[in-house]
């Protein structure tokens, strides 16, 4: 039987935000905009060829743990990781608050990162005039 997961410390910048995070190992996204990047086929091991970033979709509040979904931009592969207490608690909060449905937020700060300025507002993100766009 071989092991699921393997424990793989090391810090990186997020691709999305670029904010520096030291890992401990189990760190897989971004403290600051909850984004991931599609690295892992199975945790920690580096091997999925992808490499695309990982859009914070859903927050499951569970009795002991809150968990995100992450959904792949490129590929469209689904991971579900546990939070940290590192984690910005206003940004899973707006994660929670949107869900899957794709409009505004969850997006990093405005004007920040490679993937940045979605979510302040403008005509791409649903929720111009307060209002959420109708699909």
């Amino acid at each position: 039987m071989t092991r699921r997961f393997v424990r793989t410390t090391e810090d990186f910048q997020c691709l999305v935000c670029g904010t520096p995070v030291h890992g401990d190992g189990y760190t897989n996204h971004c403290p600051c905009c909850l984004w991931s990047r599609h690295v892992d086929v199975n945790p920690g091991d580096r091997a999925a060829q992808c490499g695309g970033p990982m859009r914070p979709v859903a927050v499951e509040a569970r009795p002991h743990d809150t968990v995100l979904t992450h959904r792949c931009q490129t590929c469209g592969h689904q991971r579900r990781n546990r939070t940290s207490p590192a984690d910005d608690m206003e940004t899973i909060i707006r994660v929670s608050a949107v869900g899957a449905d794709g409009f505004g937020p969850p997006t990093p700060p405005r004007g920040r990162g490679q993937f940045g300025g979605l979510g302040d507002g403008g005509p791409r993100d649903g929720w111009s005039r307060g209002r959420r766009r109708q699909g």
